[in-house]
């Protein structure tokens, strides 16, 4: 937002269809790209556009804008956040060593890689199994009513869980 020919570019690239960058903006976004995020684009007699400024500018619907930033973690109003598509590609030194192992582990040792996915599975699984019985005994202790010891269904549950 800081380039003075922005707006310029930016028409060019609404009128034929071309993907737009903005590169390491920080909090601030310029009003002027509102009717942009806000898709508001005007058909009349068979022409789309959008008014950037006080211009009207034809729509390529081939057109995409985007944006980066080298803040770790942006503080956009939430109306920013509802018009856009925010993906976070930051890397951390741990998660790319593991990135990086599993890939050399897949190469050099291809069934430890494949005891390790059906680990990852199994886990899943078994998160999966563990909600349900917790939901399952936290219902059955929310509905319990009398001596807890005394209900049978809610000691079953019990000891169906603990054996999961």
């Amino acid at each position: 937002f800081n380039d003075g020919d922005f707006l310029k570019f930016l028409e060019l690239s609404v009128n034929y269809g071309f993907p737009f960058l903005f590169e390491s903006i920080d909090e601030y976004i310029d009003p002027v790209i509102a009717p942009i995020l806000d898709k508001d684009v005007k058909t009349v007699a068979g022409r789309s556009f959008i008014k950037l400024g006080d211009k009207e500018v034809d729509w390529d619907n081939s057109f995409r804008m985007y944006f980066t930033t080298k803040l770790s973690n942006p503080h956009y109003s939430p109306e920013i956040f509802g018009q856009t598509m925010i993906i976070n590609y930051s890397v951390t030194e741990n998660g790319l060593a593991d990135q990086l192992l599993n890939v050399v582990v897949k190469f050099e040792r291809p069934d430890l890689e494949e005891i390790r996915e059906n680990l990852v599975m199994e886990l899943s699984e078994n998160k999966i199994l563990l909600k349900k019985c917790e939901d399952t005994l936290l219902r059955e202790l929310a509905y319990a009513t009398g001596n807890l010891l005394e209900n049978e269904d809610l000691v079953l549950t019990l000891e169906k869980t603990k054996a999961t």
